[in-house]
């Protein structure tokens, strides 16, 4: 029985599986719906056993690992290239010769740009330069990452015959997984080798989860199978429609899915993140918040590859306590995800409504000023109206301005809209502020996510970001309302510029997951940054500099008036990587459950990430850098 032989998990003959895919689903009511093709193809106990005892020793299971008489490692460190114990090039052959040839070595992105690798090319790295900032050209690769300072800077994209691009915290190799059989030889590989495992599918992650030095890497990009199920019935009492989504595809082809079978589904507003990953494992903060919370909420199971190379399903009645963790407690922390089932909401219109105002003229600062606070004022009705905002406060030169972009406004009308926002407007205008709104009706989610929202950016190297989320509680408390909005104030008086969202996820369709207590608190979401001199030059000592001024200048005074005692925190995907007492900031009131079930599902370290559940228990040994990259080895505490 050859390991790429076609088994089908639950029993159905490979065939007769494929011929049922070939039916609509959406003509179906199911509670099971198939597996995808390449979830079909796995690596069984059957499959195992046909290698030679050295092959399953490297590539079996963990149980069949310990039954074959392989010895757990006892050095502290994941084993690193040039270390005796690193596989040998022969070793990496057969690998790649049972994951049939999907093994790639990493070459970084921005290796035409320099002499080091002899591929050096003025014209190839002009082209890569030009296409730096878009998420795209960084997705398509198989380790590129979109935030080059937790990277390590080792291989920029400027032309640099001269210079050194090293790997950096790029991974050593990436498996551009095609099946669940691919998925479970690298995971299996990687912890009976001892090697730092990391998954990638898009590299949005700002802090770096999909980067890791002398890693292998799962790339999940390219399983990109999406399947509508008209009527489906959940273990856990759903009944309706949903989307079976797969691992690699990305938040706008989820939502032109929904748009083409009439449905609207809770997504994010960056197009090009993965819908299956590390989004939902965050919780996912979406523009359907103020109707059906958080994406991980519409989750109803995944299919998943955990540590010890099993794949198994996660749902209400299937290993409930890891699909508990799986909605929010954080990506690459438990498994392997390759398909996730999630609930599709009705069609419905949408208002969405961009503006500005600035100070200057006869708009002093401290007009302005009171123009924004009415806007804070009104955040609980904003958000009781199930609504969503996406603005920036920007100063320059001495003049702000703010930029509404947009107002999102699900199920309304634009008399309702009108109505909701009058107050606010109203006061402008009294204030001597003008407001020409562009308000405009949509008949459904996707025209108005393209009017609001299209690609997004990527990090660069002369900022680093980080974020608070702020509680109702501070806006029902009057005393505690002046002292938020004194702190926000003073961040913008002293010339510093915020983005942020209103928002209230709440727990709107009543389900018990992972998604952290401060999201359910929360009302308003602000970003931060600070600047770091010197920007792709800047020194160890200058990027110390930086964080210690976001995490102490910025976020500090955020953080005084959003304790965690209070239900603030922090969104973990969009975070400042130094962010003190991260546990609970991050993961609220569930860390020390979730801390449990990383030890029972994850009991040798198998997966790790900056900031993920467990993480305190290593480090990455990468010197002195100023902030943490993921540029050294990963070792125990």
């Amino acid at each position: 029985m050859g390991l790429t032989q076609i088994l089908h998990r639950r029993g159905a003959p490979a065939l007769l599986f494929l011929f049922t895919r070939s039916f609509a689903l959406a003509d179906l009511t199911v509670s099971a719906p198939p597996l995808f093709s390449y979830e079909t193809k796995q690596l069984t106990d059957d499959t195992v056993a046909s290698l030679t005892a050295a092959d399953q020793k490297l590539f079996g299971f963990d149980d069949t690992a310990v039954q074959s008489g392989l010895s757990r490692r006892s050095g502290e460190c994941k084993v690193f290239p040039g270390d005796e114990d690193w596989p040998s090039d022969e070793t990496w052959d057969r690998f790649d010769e049972l994951v049939n040839g999907a093994l790639i070595p990493t070459v970084p992105l921005a290796a035409p740009c320099y002499n080091s690798w002899n591929l050096y090319n003025a014209a190839k790295c002009a082209e890569i330069s030009k296409s730096s900032t878009d998420p795209y050209a960084h997705i398509a690769d198989p380790t590129s990452n979109m935030w080059p300072i937790f990277q390590g800077k080792t291989c920029l994209a400027f032309d640099r015959p001269n210079g050194t691009c090293t790997l950096g915290s790029f991974p050593s190799y990436a498996v551009n997984v095609s099946s669940v059989s691919d998925v479970q030889l690298a995971l299996n590989f990687a912890r009976n080798a001892n090697l730092r495992l990391v998954i990638k599918n898009t590299g949005h992650d700002y802090l770096g989860k999909s980067l890791g030095a002398g890693a292998l890497s799962i790339w999940t990009h390219n399983l990109k199978d999406i399947d509508f199920i008209e009527n489906y019935q959940s273990d856990s009492g759903y009944e309706g429609p949903a989307f079976k989504v797969a691992a690699g595809v990305t938040v706008r082809e989820v939502y032109e899915a929904a748009e083409k079978h009439g449905v609207t589904m809770a997504g994010g507003i960056c197009e090009s993140v993965g819908f299956a990953g590390g989004y939902v494992a965050g919780g996912g903060h979406t523009p359907m918040s103020g109707l059906y919370g958080m994406a991980a909420d519409s989750v109803e199971a995944l299919e998943v590859v955990t540590a010890d190379g099993r794949f198994i399903t996660a749902s209400n009645s299937s290993n409930p306590d890891l699909y508990w963790a799986l909605r929010g407690g954080g990506g690459g922390t438990y498994g392997v995800v390759t398909s996730v089932i999630a609930r599709a909401h009705p069609k419905m219109p949408f208002v969405t409504s961009t503006f500005t105002f600035k100070s200057g003229g006869n708009i002093s600062t401290e007009v302005f000023m009171e123009g924004v606070r009415k806007y804070y004022e009104m955040l609980i009705p904003f958000t009781d109206a199930h609504t969503y905002s996406y603005f920036w406060i920007w100063h320059t030169s001495g003049t702000f301005e703010f930029q509404m972009m947009p107002f999102f406004a699900p199920n309304h009308t634009v008399e309702s809209f009108n109505q909701l926002v009058k107050p606010w407007f109203d006061h402008l205008t009294k204030l001597g502020i003008p407001v020409t709104p562009t308000t405009e009706l949509h008949d459904s989610f996707y025209p108005a996510y393209n009017v609001a929202w299209g690609n997004d950016g990527v990090g660069g190297l002369n900022a680093i970001p980080g974020n608070r989320l702020f509680p109702r509680g501070r806006w029902e408390d009057p005393e505690k309302f002046e002292e938020t909005w004194g702190a926000i104030r003073a961040h913008m008086m002293r010339g510093k510029s915020l983005g942020g969202y209103h928002q209230a996820p709440q727990n709107r369709l009543n389900v018990d997951n992972a998604v952290s207590s401060a999201f359910r608190h929360v009302i308003n979401f602000l970003i931060g940054a600070a600047v770091v001199e010197g920007a792709e030059n800047a020194t160890p000592t200058q990027m110390k500099k930086a964080v210690d001024v976001l995490t102490n200048d910025v976020l500090g005074p955020w953080r005084d008036v959003s304790p965690e005692s209070e239900f603030g925190g922090s969104y973990l995907n969009e975070a400042n990587v130094m962010e003190p007492n991260w546990q609970e900031s991050f993961y609220g009131t569930q860390y020390s459950r979730l801390l449990s079930l990383k030890k029972k599902w994850d009991p040798k370290g198998v997966f790790y990430g900056p900031t993920a559940v467990g993480s305190e228990e290593w480090e990455v040994q990468d010197g002195d850098q100023g902030t943490q990259t993921q540029n050294g080895r990963l070792c125990k505490v």
